[in-house]
């Protein structure tokens, strides 16, 4: 179908996106490559042990191939790091010595990204069909887990999108703690033959049983209910063991802290390793003797984990991560799907654009520089999520100037709301980059706090430090990070006269994002904003961080910007010091 013939379609594009997502049959020129045999599903007679180094003798080993939080189908760092097609060849490889690896996924693929703006997440369903090398053919060894994210469109009649991503997916859902709510029908609103609570899957001659859990930091209107993870687990493994399980897996979408705890309370009676998500960035932590093993986000990396059950019965649990870069090769038949996708995007995005402004549509419109940087902005992930960034600090310090004709003083926007999960190169900013930095609209407002309010807000964004979206990147006002205590102390104010503390009884006018304040959301914690502190009579109130605040001050800044970072957040001990296992889990 032509671009033209795409335009005169007009804008509705999920329906168009439907269809394109079926009919995409992507040719490669080196040949593509061959479906992986079919792996054998649940045998009656076990089959041979599988090889490994390590294992004990005459012990069987399941393999697993984990990633988590992958929002990009191309990969990231200009589509030289991660991606679905290297994935794929990753899959291959380890295939050849395990051809019955199983493949999970711990949860965030179908939003939010720039893509899934126009398709709803079909085009990451479309490619990860493809990851068993037959995108028409059902994958009986991929198994994922519902992210927060996955629920982004959580109005009661936007369930179909969900109900229609898992029921075009050629893998298996997961789904033990989430209740969905009935239809007319008397049946959920989001189901499909599957989506299960929990599989029994044999690898290596072990039969290995998987349940799914998923935080509860985002409620759709189609969800009636999120069950404790902790019972949801204790229920499962039993339900899961009683069946025939040998070893059990959690696969979850929760907070690390959440998830050692849940095998810290649980014991012997949860289950045996937890391959998580959420947190974005690796890490091995143990939790009394069971791991918690999570990826990076965008698969950066991949863990792949060896399950090696002795004759004695006893279970060795081996690891390692593999880095998804430029020394897999793509697989050539995914990489043209990918390619074909985002070549798709940017034909409706630009024309989208165009006709918007009224004007005839611009070639690769993605590539138009808005501005320059004499320096890399840190944007990546687990930096923008842990410490002050200069990329941070000139986007709030824009926020405050916005406002300064209502008496701004101090600005802070949570990281959350800066996906974009790599630095960027000193160079031209293309608009591909801003629109892939800001995932959702984010009506920026002033509000009126009293100092206590602030230093509670400083205490806040340090809560679930490092990794989280809560951590917020801040201008006007410092704060010292205990790391070691986790506090955050000494909250003072920049002036123009130099720097004092924050008293309780202080006036602070504030700009932030109306998700942090709006109640029907879940603020990212931030539980001591609301609505009632906007300023009433500030006539900017609604300006779009994007479009009305980031892009006209770079289109502004003509000679560029070089932003440096200047201790409003002073770490002590600095955060490269620090590891996301550290803290103990709670009995």
């Amino acid at each position: 179908m032509s671009r033209a013939r795409v335009r005169r379609l007009g804008w509705s594009v999920f329906a168009f996106a439907e269809a394109v997502a079926l009919s995409l049959s992507i040719g490669c020129a080196s040949g593509g490559s061959q479906p992986a045999p079919p792996p054998p599903v649940a045998a009656a007679t076990p089959p041979a042990a599988t090889s490994t180094p390590g294992a004990a003798a005459g012990g069987r080993t399941a393999v697993i191939l984990a990633i988590n939080d992958v929002y990009r189908i191309e990969g990231v760092e200009r589509g030289t790091v991660g991606g679905i097609a290297r994935l794929r060849t990753l899959r291959q490889q380890l295939e050849r010595e395990h051809p019955d690896l199983l493949v999970m996924h711990a949860g965030d693929l179908l939003f939010p990204s720039f893509l899934s703006r126009t398709f709803n997440g079909a085009q990451m369903v479309d490619v990860l069909n493809g990851l068993d090398g037959d995108e028409t053919a059902f994958d009986p060894r991929m198994f994922v887990v519902f992210g927060n994210h996955e629920f982004e469109l959580g109005l009661l009649s936007q369930a179909p999108v969900l109900d229609q991503r898992i029921r075009e997916s050629q893998f298996r859902w997961v789904n033990g703690n989430v209740t969905f709510a009935e239809g007319s029908d008397g049946r959920p609103l989001i189901a499909g033959e599957n989506l299960a609570p929990s599989w029994i899957v044999e690898s290596g001659g072990i039969r290995v049983g998987i349940f799914g859990l998923t935080v509860d930091s985002k409620k759709p209107e189609y969800a009636s209910g999120f069950a404790s993870p902790v019972d949801t687990a204790r229920r499962l493994t039993a339900e899961l063991r009683a069946q025939g399980a040998e070893v059990v897996v959690g696969l979850t979408h929760l907070n690390a802290k959440d998830d050692r705890a849940l095998l810290a309370t649980l014991g012997d009676a949860g289950p045996d390793v937890i391959v998580g998500g959420h947190d974005h960035e690796h890490m091995a932590c143990d939790a009394f003797g069971r791991l918690v093993l999570k990826a990076d986000a965008d698969a950066r990396t991949a863990t792949v984990i060896e399950l090696v059950l002795g004759a004695d019965g006893k279970l060795a649990v081996h690891h390692r991560l593999e880095p998804i870069d430029e020394k897999l090769a793509e697989d050539c038949g995914l990489a043209g799907r990918v390619d074909s996708w985002l070549s798709l995007h940017e034909g409706f995005f630009c024309g989208q654009q165009a006709a918007q402004a009224g004007t005839a549509p611009t070639p690769r419109c993605l590539e138009q520089q808005l501005g320059t940087s004499g320096t890399p902005l840190v944007a990546e992930e687990s930096k923008i999520r842990g410490e002050e960034t200069n990329l941070g600090d000139w986007i709030a310090d824009r926020m405050v100037e916005a406002f300064a004709s209502c008496g701004a003083q101090v600005a802070f926007v949570n990281s959350g709301s800066l996906r974009l999960n790599q630095d960027i190169p000193a160079g031209p900013i293309t608009r591909r980059t801003i629109e892939e930095l800001f995932a959702y609209p984010a009506p920026a407002y002033l509000l009126r706090l009293k100092g206590s309010t602030l230093q509670q807000v400083a205490a806040h964004a340090i809560d679930l430090w490092p990794g989280a979206g809560n951590w917020l990147q801040i201008a006007g006002f410092s704060y010292q990070h205990d790391t070691a205590s986790r506090q955050a102390s000494n909250v003072e104010l920049q002036t123009a006269g130099g720097s004092r503390l924050v008293r309780p009884d202080d006036e602070v006018l504030a700009v932030t994002l109306q998700y942090l304040f709006d109640p029907s959301g879940d603020r990212d914690g931030y539980t001591m904003l609301d609505p009632s502190l906007v300023v009433k009579d500030c006539a900017i109130n609604g300006r779009d961080l994007k479009s009305q605040i980031v892009i006209p001050a770079l289109q502004a800044a003509t000679a560029g910007i070089a932003p440096q970072t200047d201790g409003r957040i002073r770490q002590v001990p600095p955060a490269a010091e620090t590891d996301p296992c550290d803290a103990p889990p709670e009995q």
